[in-house]
């Protein structure tokens, strides 16, 4: 078995990033603004939370 020349796993800088996903990279997610929300509605809420709930707290969690 002959080994194939592959470099889908290679490390590329955030410029190059940009350029394959077609524009800027500002997605970034809050994870301490995830938590602290998941964290209220078990503490302060029912001790499950519901899939809204979550949804709620992740789009919170993420800015553009």
């Amino acid at each position: 078995m002959q080994a194939l020349d592959n470099n889908l796993f290679s490390e590329i800088s955030a410029e190059q990033s940009a350029v394959v996903s077609g524009g800027v990279n500002d997605f970034r997610f809050n994870l301490d603004a995830y938590l602290f929300i998941l964290g209220a509605g078990v503490v302060f809420g029912v001790p499950t939370l519901t899939e809204q709930e979550t949804n709620f707290a992740f789009q919170r969690a993420i800015s553009l």
